[in-house]
């Protein structure tokens, strides 16, 4: 096998003009594109634009697989990818043979408020539902943030999403203080606090 490799090797140095027409032959990039991080669902409906070495442009749409396949001449590729609610992004990738790449998109968070409907409950979160819980915070414009669990344990908090820390409490219960939350929409969480012995 090695013989073989350093023949080919030799003869390709030898022949000047076949490097330089397969330089000019496509290559396929078929790029899996991820939501948030590469072990992330895959997204169907992402538009990949851009161009090759050359300068063409490249075009295709993820399938309901997550994949596109974007074919050119191989060098430096510039891509671009976008879909609704999502960050779009873009590459400078170096497309030197037909194979296989991954990328992801992270979702934008809209600037709208939305409410987190907290359900409280005493000691584990199959506990009864506890009433009278303070609730209090920020929410990810610093805007402080006040409720109190009714009879069936819930409270709702409405606030700009993104990172919000929450405090609550309750006499005779272990408070539970600067809980980080990520809130990105709007949705419906559980806690629990424990009594104090």
């Amino acid at each position: 096998m090695k013989t073989l490799r350093s023949l080919v090797a030799l003869l390709l140095i030898g022949c000047c003009m076949t490097i330089a027409a397969s330089a000019q032959e496509q290559i396929a990039l078929s790029i899996y594109v991820h939501e948030g991080n590469l072990n992330g669902t895959m997204q169907s409906d992402v538009q990949v634009t851009g161009q090759d070495a050359k300068g063409s442009p490249l075009k295709a749409t993820t399938d309901a697989n997550g994949i596109a396949v974007v074919k050119g001449v191989p060098g430096t590729w510039q891509l671009a990818l976008e879909k609704a609610n999502y960050q779009p992004i873009e590459l400078t990738y170096e497309a030197v043979q037909t194979e296989e790449v991954a990328a992801y998109l992270e979702k934008t968070i809209s600037s709208d408020p939305i409410s987190l409907t907290l359900y409280v409950y005493e000691g584990s979160l199959n506990g009864t539902a506890l009433s009278g819980v303070q609730i209090t915070g920020r929410d990810a414009a610093g805007s402080e943030l006040e409720a109190t669990t009714d009879a069936s344990g819930v409270a709702v908090i409405s606030g700009t999403p993104g990172s919000w820390e929450l405090s609550l409490t309750k006499a005779g219960y272990m408070s539970v203080i600067n809980l980080s939350f990520d809130a990105t929409e709007s949705e419906e969480v559980g806690a629990y606090l424990e009594k104090i012995d």
